[in-house]
């Protein structure tokens, strides 16, 4: 009887070693699972991209050129685009914070599609585009064929 009684008492003495544990582990999963949650609800996939975006090819560093509008019309059979762009300027530089030369010498060409989506022009020559800070331009192309009844504006940094 005297051991089942020891036993008892050594079984007691653990239990409130055990019941901290799991009250510690208890309250790590809850934080856990809180922060979870939190930063689960914090991050937000990025808005798809706009029409704007989707109809504009960019090459080499073009980021400070936002293009702000781009339209279309049909004159006489042929299809005339519009886009205006802007030259925000680049950003300031890095390591010394000092604003970086804003001038900035681009080229820009349309693409002509058919209905289908197809290219029905090869590619247009590359047409200069000097841009200083603040600068806003509207950029006219007319179709090469009755044909094209859509447009991507291309964009390129030269260097």
């Amino acid at each position: 009887m005297k051991e089942h009684i020891a036993n008892i008492n050594t079984k007691s003495s653990f239990s409130p070693m055990l019941q901290l544990l799991a009250f510690k582990v208890s309250v790590l999963v809850l934080i856990t699972g809180i922060l979870s949650v939190f930063t689960g609800c914090g991050t937000q996939s990025p808005p798809p991209p706009s029409e704007k975006q989707m109809m504009t090819t960019r090459m080499g560093d073009t980021s400070a050129v936002e293009v702000i509008d781009m339209r279309s019309v049909i004159r006489n059979n042929v299809l005339t685009a519009q886009v205006t762009v802007k030259n925000w300027g680049p950003p300031p530089d890095q390591k010394t914070g000092e604003p970086q030369p804003d001038t900035k010498l681009y080229g820009y060409r349309f693409k002509w599609l058919n209905a289908g989506g197809m290219v029905v022009f090869t590619d247009e020559a590359w047409k200069p585009l000097t841009l200083t800070r603040d600068q806003t331009a509207d950029l006219v192309g007319i179709a090469p064929t009755p044909d094209a009844t859509a447009f991507r504006f291309e964009i390129n940094q030269y260097k």
